[in-house]
């Protein structure tokens, strides 16, 4: 620890309140001291750099990322952190094109998306496991909902971060493996941002910018505004336009030398075209091509989120940071879907259901977090301690009828909308409240720890107009997380550790029942090094998982959910980012899953989980040309490999594997503009990206090119 003489110097005051922003917002920060910082000197010069989990010294365009708070709320070295945490930053999202999370996690290993929800939104499995829920800047989602309400739009996002393994004593409910944390954008001091223009394949049209500057004139108070619009075809046959708007504004306020506020609002409204995909024929094989779609032109899911957060961070002494942070989302979704159903005796006449169904929602989270730093008896403590509220409350409404079936070899569109009956109508209430300490302890240069306790309580209750009683659950859950971290020099670090998660469950059954909380467990061990000291990191991770009281759709009914028992996955995964030679930058990761059923009543015990590959992988890289008359020509290439995968806890089908290739070019004109293109898939693989259901089979997209130019300032 640093002597109080050091600390009280204006200079870590103010630093050490912007780490302590930058810990709340899940992104790292780093300071340049002046020299002498000791000595009270008027021509002592401040140099703050927050670069969003990257160091100062770092130019923004490295891939490597060596410090973070997604694991621990506090700003922590990931060689310190007793478990895995993946981090896809800007410069890789950039050089990508990343245009959804999706494109983004596919560069950490054991990650699948598992699906759109008829194109509402993605959702992913992490180490064999669902993780529907986000946390955006460190606070979870609406847990009301099982899955987001609309797709993330990428124009402000600073960087995408995989916690791998139970988060539950630190987040709360989340799921055993792992959690997805998206981190926005910050307002910076000097006036930057960019405007981007893409067009490609498919009819994609997007604009995006960003723009930041200080709001007055001491550059106390700063801000963000960025936005962007979107439209699309896609590749299927008669599939209505897809639409997408963002906008978004964010203020960073310097109250005084001690406090700051921050202030987030977003704004999400998106057309898309409903879409459960493919279906499966009777010899359990998938004959339909990519393009071909089973909807109508009408059917189509209307959504309109909005979120607004407000964040105070006060430095009260040397050693004590105070946070508190405020958020409310509020959204509401409407889709006119038709699902697919199931085939007839001749194979190829589709039976088809109409939805109309209205999800309205809000969610209200706070928090308030204490950070003291200090030492005793010579060890250094980092402790963290804190209490949070949440209310989360969704009205879902959702009327039927069948409409007209469709030859899926020889489609006529132009099925009408019929008359509705009731299906179902419930309000959905749950209550959190949390309470958590967790303790980072370094014994040494060489030995580390990290415990963690949370208590959460929740209540539900669901509200319904049938005859049948309503459900409603109550119920507590301590989770825990212990690990050690043994580092024999400072390129190397060994760590194992244990840790459980506890998730309440939203659904319902066909009879009008609550789930049970899911409840999972991990033990990990694994080695992070440097394969070239502070360009190159390498993390190697074992694990196994084990979950209970797992909720699946109802095969019968996916409105409803069921339990299945208890599931394990045991896997080994290896990540690797930065740099391997001045503009050389790689990123890739492989992983191998054995996912499984252990005990269930209704599927077979040893049957696979659904849509989890054995092995999958990817590796992308760049080079940038540094000097000469090609300086500035940067390109890059990649691949992404996925093994076969089961369609459903049945096993009844699967899917084969698939790998992608990739590739960019991109030519900086002038210090401001860059033209970039990109190609996806250049090979143009068929393959089905996301299997769901025997109804429902995500293909992905063939061979694609995007264009983009960038201005910058």
């Amino acid at each position: 620890m640093p002597n109080t003489t050091a600390t009280s110097h204006p200079f870590f005051r103010k630093s050490r309140l912007k780490q302590a922003i930058c810990a709340t917002l899940g992104v790292s920060f780093s300071t340049v001291a002046p020299i002498g910082f000791a000595e009270e000197s008027s021509s002592s010069v401040e140099t703050i750099v927050v670069t969003g989990s990257e160091y100062a010294d770092k130019p923004l365009s490295d891939y490597l990322i060596k410090r973070s708070s997604s694991g621990t709320k506090t700003d922590t070295a990931l060689v310190d952190l007793p478990q895995a945490v993946q981090i896809i930053p800007k410069s890789v999202l950039e050089d990508q094109k990343a245009n959804s999370i999706t494109d983004a996690v596919k560069n950490a290993s054991g990650v699948q998306q598992t699906g759109t929800s008829a194109n509402r939104a993605e959702t992913f499995a992490v180490r064999g496991f669902s993780a529907p829920a986000y946390a955006i800047n460190g606070v979870m989602l609406n847990p009301a909902g099982d899955r987001p309400e609309a797709f993330t739009d990428m124009v402000d996002v600073e960087s995408v971060q995989v916690i791998k393994g139970p988060a539950s004593a630190l987040y709360g409910r989340s799921q055993p493996g792992g959690l997805i944390n998206i981190v926005t954008l910050r307002p910076t001091q000097e006036l930057s941002g960019n405007m981007a223009l893409k067009g490609g394949s498919f009819g994609f049209q997007r604009a995006e910018g960003t723009i930041s500057n200080s709001l007055n004139d001491d550059g106390s108070l700063r801000g963000r505004f960025s936005g962007a619009v979107q439209t699309e075809e896609g590749f299927r046959d008669h599939r209505s336009r897809s639409n997408r708007q963002y906008g978004s504004i964010a203020l960073d306020w310097d109250v005084n030398l001690d406090t700051q506020a921050q202030f987030d609002f977003n704004q999400t409204h998106q057309d898309m075209p409903y879409d459960r995909g493919l279906v499966v024929s009777a010899d359990n094989h998938i004959h339909l091509p990519r393009e071909r779609y089973l909807g109508e032109d009408w059917s189509s899911i209307d959504a309109r989120k909005t979120s607004t957060s407000l964040g105070i961070i006060h430095h009260a002494t040397d050693q004590l940071t105070l946070r508190t942070y405020l958020r409310y989302d509020n959204a509401y979704v409407h889709d006119t879907g038709i699902d697919n159903r199931s085939l007839q005796s001749d194979g190829r006449t589709l039976s088809r259901r109409y939805s109309n169904r209205v999800e309205d929602s809000e969610n209200f989270d706070a928090q308030i977090e204490a950070q003291w730093d200090f030492t005793t008896q010579g060890i250094d403590h980092v402790l963290l301690t804190g209490l949070e509220y949440g209310y989360a409350r969704m009205n879902f409404t959702s009327y039927r009828a069948n409409i007209a079936s469709i030859d899926i070899f020889d489609p006529v569109y132009g099925a009408e909308k019929t008359e509705t009956t009731l299906n179902s109508d419930f309000l959905d209430k749950i209550r959190m409240t949390s309470v958590f300490l967790q303790d980072q302890i370094t014994l040494s240069e060489q030995w580390k720890l990290l415990a963690g306790l949370r208590y959460d309580y929740v209540k539900q209750n669901q509200y319904s107009d049938v005859d049948d009683p309503s459900p409603s659950m109550s119920d507590g859950e301590l989770t825990k997380r212990a690990g050690v971290v043994y580092q024999p020099n400072p390129t190397i670090a060994f760590y194992v550790s244990y840790a459980e998660s506890f998730s309440p469950q939203s659904g319902q059954t066909r009879d009008n029942q609550a789930l049970d909380p899911e409840k999972g467990r991990q033990v990990e061990t694994g080695v992070k090094f440097d394969a070239i000291p502070d360009a190159l990191t390498v993390t190697t991770s074992l694990f196994e998982i084990t979950k209970t009281n797992v909720s699946a759709s109802d095969p019968v009914d996916d409105d409803y959910s069921v339990t299945t028992g208890e599931q394990r996955v045991r896997g080994i995964e290896m990540d690797f980012i930065g740099t391997i030679l001045p503009g050389w930058q790689v990123i890739g990761n492989t992983a191998w899953l054995d996912a499984e059923i252990t005990k269930d009543n209704d599927y077979e015990v040893g049957n696979k989980l659904a849509a989890i590959p054995e092995w999958s992988g990817s590796l992308w890289t760049t080079y940038q040309v540094q000097s000469g008359r090609l300086a500035g020509l940067k390109f890059g290439s990649g691949v992404q490999a996925v093994s076969a995968r089961e369609g459903d806890l049945d096993n009844s089908y699967s899917v084969s594997g698939y790998y992608t290739w990739d590739a960019m070019i991109s030519w900086k004109f002038n210090k401001n503009t860059t033209f970039s293109l990109n190609g996806r898939n250049l090979t143009d693989q068929d393959y089905i990206q996301t299997p769901v259901s025997r109804s429902e089979n995500h293909p992905g997209s063939p061979r694609s090119i995007l264009a983009t130019v960038n201005i910058g300032f």
